[in-house]
């Protein structure tokens, strides 16, 4: 899962224990999902360190034009 640092590391002077220095606020990592909750939930400082990344997929996607075909009758006069 795609984080990124906020300010509260700076702010409490705390080193992260997976990276093993102070990120700057901002600056994207990744972490697991068990990660994730203690770094935003279940921590003794009761502060959220990171934000989950929004991960924006572009889709593309096929238009079809549909091109309406009619038939002429044609009358022969006699």
């Amino acid at each position: 899962m795609l984080v990124k640092a906020t300010n509260k590391y700076k702010e409490l002077n705390l080193k992260d224990n997976e990276l093993g220095r102070i990120p700057n606020e901002g600056e994207e990592f990744e972490v697991s999902k068990e990660r994730y909750k203690v770094l935003t939930q279940t921590n003794k400082f009761n502060a959220v360190f990171v934000e989950k990344v929004e991960e924006v997929t572009e889709v593309e996607t096929a238009t079809k034009k549909v091109k309406a075909e009619t038939a002429i009758k044609k009358q022969e006069r006699k």
